[in-house]
């Protein structure tokens, strides 16, 4: 059996959605809430792992940093239920962006997660 190491990280930010009090309104949290990225080139994963029975799923993100030159385009599984970027981490500096998403009836919506870059070199 070979021993070969991945030299890629992997960040899992696991996405629960829970329907606000208003019809239509929804409530966000992330686990980490603010990715720590350390390592250059690391895959960053959003999974919704809970909405609360009312068929979320990610339309895409739209990057709000100005000059954003360390995450590439995002990418949404077939189900809907994960969104992927790598970050490309060459310069200390906190990226903010939006979350995309829709639910079953077709209400779209955002969530503004932030992600801390820290190279190590």
């Amino acid at each position: 059996m070979s021993k070969i190491h991945a030299s890629t990280q992997f960040i899992n930010v696991m996405v629960k959605v829970k329907a606000g009090d208003t019809p239509g309104t929804y409530h966000v949290h992330t686990a980490p809430e603010m990715p720590y990225v350390t390592q250059q080139d690391t895959v960053i994963n959003y999974q919704i792992y809970d909405d609360d029975h009312q068929g979320i799923v990610f339309t895409g993100m739209t990057i709000m940093t100005l000059g954003n030159d360390q995450l590439s385009a995002a990418s949404v599984s077939i189900s809907g239920k994960q969104l992927t970027f790598s970050d490309a981490n060459t310069s200390k500096v906190t990226i903010s962006f939006k979350l995309n998403f829709k639910d079953a009836a077709g209400v779209e919506f955002m969530h503004d997660p932030q992600v801390e870059n820290d190279p190590q070199s």
